[in-house]
């Protein structure tokens, strides 16, 4: 026996007094990822395999579910979560009503939707995923070849020294102090000594004292 009912946007389930599932509608084939022809005549139990939020198992043969409908009485509202047969677990809120069918036997119509709470759940997860995302790394820099006598000259710019204080703590004529700071100009891309002081601490060619 199967049930017939007009068309809804919702996923629908229908189960009778025995636990097997007469109503399948197309919404509930987009939503729980099953055929109509996988789920009628079956055990619910085992299409629908639902588990409390904490994991308990909530469906199974003779649950105090299908219970109460089998009395005309129902739960009005429940959350159950049932695995999707891609792997993923869908978090479900179930509101239920019971009809009689033909021959006045109970069906329990269990009316399916994406849970609120899991809705929220996820954004608030998924905030928190973006937040212990690691900062991409900085990027790496060439290289740049400066000779023993360019780094030192480098030094004693960051230091502060001009080009005499250099010329004086290496003990080189002013104008190869220059040469050398003119080389490290064109190396480093700089305009300015003092732009050259940065973009070598920015790259870790130097330190501040």
């Amino acid at each position: 026996m199967s049930l017939r009912f007009g068309q809804s946007g919702d996923a629908l389930v229908g189960i009778d007094e025995t636990g097997t599932i007469v109503l399948w509608n197309s919404a509930a084939v987009a939503l729980l990822g099953r055929s109509e022809a996988d789920a009628l005549g079956r055990p619910c139990h085992e299409v629908l395999a639902g588990r409390t939020p904490s994991g308990s198992h909530l469906c199974m043969p003779g649950c105090a579910i299908q219970k109460s409908c089998a009395q005309f009485r129902a739960p009005r509202r429940f959350e159950i979560v049932i695995a999707h047969p891609d792997g993923s677990d869908l978090w479900l809120d179930a509101v239920t009503c019971v009809v009689a069918d033909e021959r006045g036997r109970p069906v329990a119509l269990h009316l399916l939707c994406e849970s609120v709470a899991a809705r929220h759940l996820k954004r608030i997860a998924d905030g928190m995923q973006r937040d212990r995302q690691p900062s991409p790394p900085p990027p790496v820099l060439p290289a740049i070849p400066l000779t023993g006598r360019e780094r030192d000259v480098l030094r004693l710019l960051a230091h502060g020294l001009r080009t005499a204080g250099i010329a004086e703590e290496l003990q080189l004529a002013p104008a190869t102090v220059r040469n050398h700071i003119g080389n490290l100009l064109q190396k480093l891309g700089a305009h300015s000594r003092a732009e050259a002081v940065i973009l070598a601490l920015q790259r870790g060619l130097v330190h501040l004292p």
